[in-house]
């Protein structure tokens, strides 16, 4: 009976089929029976394409996410940007100065592409003081484009309130000026604005009572306590004035309203001329940072003090000093002089320039009282001469005088007798 053929390999071949291989497949050259057919291909494993939509996932949502993260930095960056650069436009326009609006000014600039609304209702703010204060028309021009966008907002940010409360009281514009200013979060300097209306109106009680309000929301605002000071100057409060002009230079050193209404304090003998210096002195040194009509202002004041002191070199240098020339300068020393020599109350010297008015320097002009009438003068009675009595005939005597008659002058005649 035949062997079945055996599964296992015959010994002696050339190699071994590996454990798990299949035993079906014959390497090329282990059969010598025959030739092998061609090998077919095997299809590609569909792994290895998905593998490379996954990784393409992957890279994009990598890419994704660290967009996200750029965007999120940049927007972070931007606000904290914007934070930084509003409480620093903030802090230098409480001061309260040419200088202070200025270089809040530029700080809101490139602000204002990331918020049109706060920055630039704060920017807008900024222009709008330096419009009114020291009338630069430049400024209040560019206000207005900044707060277009701002008052046809929902709800109209404060700074914009105040930007167009400032420049309505630049203008003389009462009733604008105070609807602005009392609008909801004007706060502190909502209330000077209205103040320093009711100073221009003539109504300084008023405006001492709307400051005390300012001061109450916000006690160290050099802008309230100067409007604190003028108030009670003008309504014959020298005392609470220089405590309230001493408080706002000394958290604004060259305020100019400030240091103008310690000047008048020290000119009208409620003040020492010594405390009003110092701030004068600092205004006429920034010229870059000071207008030409803030540095004449304190010229005047400073050099009618020192004329008053009997340093009349030193306030020619002063009036040198400021920058004024021509006839204007010729009204200067003039005004100093005037000023030198006025005892009393403050008075305004009349007649002033245009480029030496300034809205810090408002003291309104109030003529001196008329001169007395001359007293008449005395008639002196010279008394008359005594007539003497007039000679006439004597009085007859009547029946029974008693008067002795006057033995006549004349001789009798005698007669001849018979």
């Amino acid at each position: 009976m035949p062997t079945p053929p055996s599964d296992r390999p015959e010994a002696g071949s050339s190699r071994d089929i590996a454990p798990g291989a299949d035993p079906r497949w014959v390497e090329p050259g282990d059969d010598a029976d025959g030739p092998v057919p061609p090998a077919q291909e095997r299809p590609p494993s569909p792994r290895g394409g998905s593998r490379r939509v996954v990784q393409a996932v992957a890279l994009t949502g990598v890419v994704i996410v660290a967009l996200a993260a750029v965007l999120l930095y940049r927007t972070h960056h931007r606000r904290e940007v914007l934070a930084q650069g509003m409480s620093k436009a903030r802090e230098l326009m409480r001061t309260d100065t040419w200088a202070g609006y200025r270089a809040a000014s530029q700080v809101l600039e490139p602000l204002v592409t990331i918020d049109e609304l706060e920055a630039g209702s704060l920017r807008a703010q900024a222009l709008a003081m330096l419009a009114a204060d020291y009338r630069d028309e430049v400024a209040g021009a560019d206000a207005e484009r900044l707060l277009d966008a701002p008052e046809r907002a929902a709800e109209i940010p404060p700074a914009a309130s105040l930007a167009r409360a400032a420049l309505a009281m630049g203008r003389r514009q009462a009733g604008g000026a105070a609807t602005s200013s009392g609008r909801p979060g004007t706060g502190a300097m909502g209330r000077v604005i209205q103040g320093r209306v009711a100073l221009l109106a003539g109504n300084p009680a008023g405006a001492a009572a709307i400051a005390a309000e300012a001061l109450a929301a916000d006690a160290t605002l050099p802008a309230a306590l100067a409007l604190q000071g003028d108030a009670l100057r003008r309504t014959g409060h020298p005392d609470g004035a220089l405590q309230a002009y001493r408080a706002a230079l000394q958290a604004s050193p060259s305020h100019p309203r400030s240091a103008y209404g310690m000047a008048k304090l020290a000119l009208s003998g409620a003040a020492r001329p010594e405390e009003a210096y110092p701030a004068l002195e600092r205004i006429l040194a920034e010229p870059t940072a000071t207008p030409l009509a803030e540095r004449g202002r304190a010229a005047l004041h400073l050099a009618a003090l020192q004329g008053r002191a009997g340093e009349r070199g030193a306030a020619l240098r002063t009036i040198d000093a400021c920058g004024v020339t021509g006839a204007d300068r010729a009204w200067l020393g003039r005004a100093a002089s005037v000023e030198e020599l006025t005892r009393g109350p403050y008075r305004v010297v009349d007649g002033a320039p245009a480029s030496l008015l300034s809205a810090s320097d408002d003291d309104p002009y109030v003529p001196p009282p008329p001169a007395p009438p001359p007293e008449p003068k005395k008639v002196e009675k010279k008394a008359l001469p005594k007539k003497a009595p007039a000679k006439g005939k004597p009085a007859q005597k009547g029946k029974g005088s008693k008067t002795p008659a006057k033995p006549s002058s004349k001789k009798p005649v005698k007669t001849a007798s018979r």
